[in-house]
């Protein structure tokens, strides 16, 4: 992309963020999910149930007790601090999450790539919300798409799973990669964690793992509603709940770790890890619209292949940009308590999962029509932020 289109891209999204948040700053200042993790970690801290009901007035606390010992400093610092420190990191991580797709960009770029993706409805919901879900990122993809080699690989991801369980896939991923030593890794990072859960919370972690609170994916909202962007969601809508689930979704990611060990393989680890994000999100029991942060590298990586000449790809990025920008400059729709209902998304809650299905297709057909031929159409130097599969975690 030359640098005077990027340029204007960024300065474009910046006005409209800002002319998002002056007609509607209650929405966007609130951070309610950050003020939600901040009150988890007020309770680890006064020894206060987790899940006995709403942690802050009736909104539930979802994740594991280790997220809330991991969220007990927040509650140190004064909430209007916090809010400008944690919307500050999110945007920073972003950044984090560009360079380590396209390492070879100057930061100049990295920065502008960053501010254009802050427009994607995911990034965008994430940091009016103050949500989790651009540090889960970054944790994944600094794991998979840092040194080759490292000894530390499968950390990251075991933290962000110990957060949040969908990063699990990615010990699968590492596991079918034949990396072995990560996968125990990461495995190891996701016990401990949840054995400091154990030590700080030991009554929230019995009731967390030991009755059956993380299976109850309805906690928080319907998973027939609107709000459930997952294949779960779909299915619950269309009255096949539970079994049509777990066996499609068991599928779906069949196919993807497939795909994802095939690129991984050809060199392509942006694509593999990209896939294997996607599907965390559509096949979790139940996804909101801000998991889908994976769409940022899915944007990078397309945009490498449109500029490597790429015709598909330059359709397939117009797809995720009209699906996922269109939040920017909706119209507001009805209020929902302080936050207005607006966007594409709202009135279609299956938008994601198409996504998600629309890039596994697409993969799957390049990579039967290429099987065989040595090489990868569209791949191109500037995504290949990994080394080839012969240097692997042993």
């Amino acid at each position: 992309m030359p640098a005077g289109l990027l340029i204007g891209a960024a300065a474009l999204v910046l006005v409209a963020q800002a002319v998002v948040f002056v007609l509607w700053p209650d929405a966007h200042a609130l951070l309610i999910d950050l003020q939600v993790y901040r009150a988890g970690g007020e309770h680890v801290l006064d020894g206060a149930p987790l899940y006995a009901g709403g942690v802050l007035l009736d909104l539930p606390f979802v994740y594991p007790p280790f997220a809330a010992v991991l969220f007990a400093p927040l509650a140190l610092l004064p909430l209007d601090l916090l809010k400008v420190l944690w919307t500050a990191a999110g945007v920073a991580l972003i950044a984090f999450v560009v360079h380590r797709c396209v390492p070879r960009a100057g930061w100049p770029v990295v920065v502008l790539l960053a501010v254009v993706a802050t427009a994607l409805d995911p990034v965008r919901t994430t940091l009016y919300l103050g949500q989790i879900n651009i540090v889960l990122l970054a944790l994944v993809v600094g794991d998979l798409l840092g040194r080759p080699g490292s000894r530390l690989r499968g950390v990251g991801i075991g933290l962000a799973a110990a957060v949040k369980l969908t990063p699990l896939l990615f010990v699968v991923y590492l596991a079918a990669t034949r990396r072995w030593r990560a996968a125990a890794t990461a495995l190891a990072t996701f016990v401990a964690a949840a054995g400091l859960g154990f030590l700080f919370a030991p009554a929230d972690s019995a009731a967390f793992w030991f009755d059956g609170t993380f299976l109850a994916a309805n906690r928080i909202s319907d998973v027939a509603g609107p709000s459930n962007h997952a294949l779960n969601g779909l299915l619950a809508r269309l009255g096949a709940e539970g079994l049509p689930w777990l066996v499609t979704a068991a599928a779906l990611g069949a196919v993807t770790i497939v795909l994802a060990v095939r690129a991984h393989r050809a060199g392509e680890e942006v694509l593999a890890v990209t896939l294997c994000g996607l599907a965390s999100a559509a096949l979790a029991p139940f996804a909101w619209s801000h998991h889908y942060v994976w769409v940022v590298p899915l944007a990078v990586l397309l945009g490498g292949r449109v500029l490597a000449g790429d015709r598909w790809a330059a359709a397939g990025l117009a797809g995720v940009l009209a699906a996922t920008v269109a939040v920017v400059t909706a119209l507001p729709g009805p209020v929902v308590g302080p936050i207005p209902a607006t966007g594409l998304i709202s009135v279609w809650p299956d938008a994601y999962l198409v996504l998600y299905l629309a890039v596994l297709l697409a993969e799957a057909l390049r990579s039967l029509t290429f099987h065989g031929k040595g090489e990868r159409s569209g791949s191109t130097q500037p995504v290949r932020a990994c080394a080839p599969a012969s240097v692997v975690d042993r």
